[in-house]
């Protein structure tokens, strides 16, 4: 691992615990480092599961990972709405009738694909440079931006009749709000519904079973070793094709000019002395030079 600061850079697999945001857990990873400390996609305060944290030149790859593919695992309570649309909100019981496994199977089927969400108030999204959560925390509405959002499935894995709850795997692309997708779920059915619970349980190729909990995660990083959810980073990134480079390669790499050589799409450009950056070439041009993503000023070993 390459040490910025007083410790080294690294992805972190950390299983966030319910009760507290995303920022409280980097909070928690970095005291008392000087070393940047960041993360590659929020996960709501009542939300658990995998949060990639990022440490030292890692950070350079927060949008490279947070544009990767999430799986996430939650349970639809219905016969009710939120005003969070999740457990933290104000319930209300809709009194409505009661649904069956199958009407929700079916209703499933408008979820996927390519559909557009309007983002909820209680959401990190900026509107006008502040955050709609904190609107909502005043009692304020806002106009909420509506965004297009990739859900590549979702599936019914259980259904407690009597509970009236479903427990549903969604695989999404980045930006989809999942407790956004239940709500609606709910409205499409006339029952009203909300997300009593959301688990994330990959990000890409990462999964949450190699996760571990942020004071475990803190303890490995602060003794600058590897495992147990730290990774390097070119460990974190060894699910990308890879090529090597010396001589003048090597430099044009170091400095982020284009290169030539290269698959297309994403590659990580190898350096004598470690991983030098991570460049990309437009799938079907060939011809076209292949141009730098994230470029690492101090090479990662490997």
């Amino acid at each position: 691992m390459t040490s910025v600061g007083s410790r080294p850079s690294a992805v972190m697999l950390v299983d966030k615990p319910a009760g507290c945001t995303s920022f409280d857990v980097v909070r928690e990873v970095r005291r008392g480092a000087r070393t940047k400390v960041g993360h590659a996609g929020t996960l709501d305060p009542f939300a658990t599961g995998l949060l990639l944290v990022l440490a030292g030149q890692a950070t350079r790859l927060s949008e490279l990972l947070m544009n990767l593919p999430k799986e996430y695992v939650t349970e639809a309570q219905f016969g009710f709405v939120s005003s969070t649309q999740d457990s933290t909100g104000v319930l209300i019981d809709t009194e409505s009738a009661r649904v069956t496994s199958l009407q929700v199977n079916a209703a499933l089927d408008q979820f996927r694909g390519d559909i557009r969400q309007r983002v909820p108030l209680t959401s990190a999204v900026k509107v006008d440079g502040e955050p709609l959560y904190k609107r909502a925390h005043r009692g304020e509405t806002a106009e909420r931006p509506v965004r297009e959002v990739k859900v590549y499935d979702l599936s019914m894995t259980r259904f407690d009749q009597e509970r009236q709850v479903a427990t549903i795997v969604a695989r999404t692309g980045k930006g989809t709000y999942v407790r956004t997708i239940v709500h609606e779920l709910g409205k499409a059915l006339e029952t009203g519904a909300y997300a009593a619970a959301l688990r994330r349980t990959r990000s890409g190729v990462f999964n949450v079973h190699d996760s571990r909990p942020p004071a475990d995660i803190k303890r490995v990083w602060e003794a600058g070793g590897a495992g147990e959810g730290v990774l390097s980073v070119p460990q974190a990134l060894s699910f990308l094709p890879r090529i090597e480079v010396s001589g003048k390669e090597a430099v044009r790499a170091k400095n982020g000019n284009e290169l030539l050589t290269g698959p297309q799409g994403r590659f990580c450009v190898f350096g004598p002395d470690g991983l030098l950056a991570v460049y990309a070439r437009k799938p079907g041009a060939e011809s076209d030079p292949a141009r730098p993503l994230v470029v690492f000023p101090e090479p990662e070993a490997r």
